[in-house]
């Protein structure tokens, strides 16, 4: 991951906390200043609010809102209002309530976020399978496609570089000049080995072609762990 898109995703974490604590200073003033709410109600609002911030950013920023609209929640709407302190037994048990309810909803959420980005990245990949294997079928030659086939999978999956080494053969085939860490060396280890290797921090991921059980070559990629 590049210097600018670690910056990116940091700001861009940063700003949901910011936004999860004045949803809940908004939600505070309004039924606390405003409308004058009963607890029930924030506690709905205050959920409500969690839900957003679990479906718009993710669990962390969620949980973060939990805890803070508990706190809220307590000093403002639960007697005696601006204290810590709970008078009742009974709201002790509604104040652990919210905020289980509150962090179990932004764990589903969460969940249900994923389920639908990986039904996405599912779908993408197999968008570009299919574009993948359109090109491949676009060549009668062995042999060019012996040289193709890596820029294919450069433009296919958005990878940096491609390269493909065959067990009957000493030539390295390359999507351009550069070599990425692609080394000869690696490619052929995995020839003789049989055995996938990614390189999660450098973004290096080696697979054996096999036909049937043989390992006939193998395949590296840079710029990218694909799936």
């Amino acid at each position: 991951m590049s210097y600018n898109r670690l910056v990116t995703t940091a700001a861009r974490s940063v700003y949901g906390y910011v936004t999860a604590a004045l949803c809940v200073a908004g939600i505070t003033f309004v039924g606390y200043r405003w409308l004058h709410l009963n607890h029930t109600t924030v506690a709905l609002a205050f959920l409500l609010g969690v839900l957003g911030i679990s479906a718009s950013w993710g669990l962390q920023q969620s949980v973060f809102m939990s805890v803070i609209a508990t706190l809220a929640f307590n000093y403002f709407f639960l007697p005696p209002i601006g204290t810590f302190t709970i008078a009742d037994p009974q709201n002790w048990i509604a104040l652990f309530a919210f905020l289980v309810t509150a962090v179990t909803a932004s764990e589903l959420s969460e969940r249900a976020r994923r389920g639908a980005r990986s039904a996405v990245e599912r779908r993408q990949e197999l968008e570009r399978l299919y574009a993948f294997s359109q090109l491949l079928l676009s060549s009668d030659s062995p042999a060019e496609l012996l040289n193709l086939i890596p820029r294919y999978i450069v433009d296919s999956f958005v990878v940096r570089s491609a390269a493909i080494s065959l067990s009957s053969r000493r030539d390295i085939y390359r999507s351009g000049p550069n070599i990425d860490g692609l080394e000869s060396h690696d490619l052929q280890m995995i020839c003789v080995r049989g055995e996938p290797r990614f390189d999660a921090v450098h973004q290096l991921a080696f697979m054996p072609l096999r036909m049937g059980m043989r390992v006939v070559g193998c395949m590296g990629v840079s710029g990218s762990v694909l799936s």
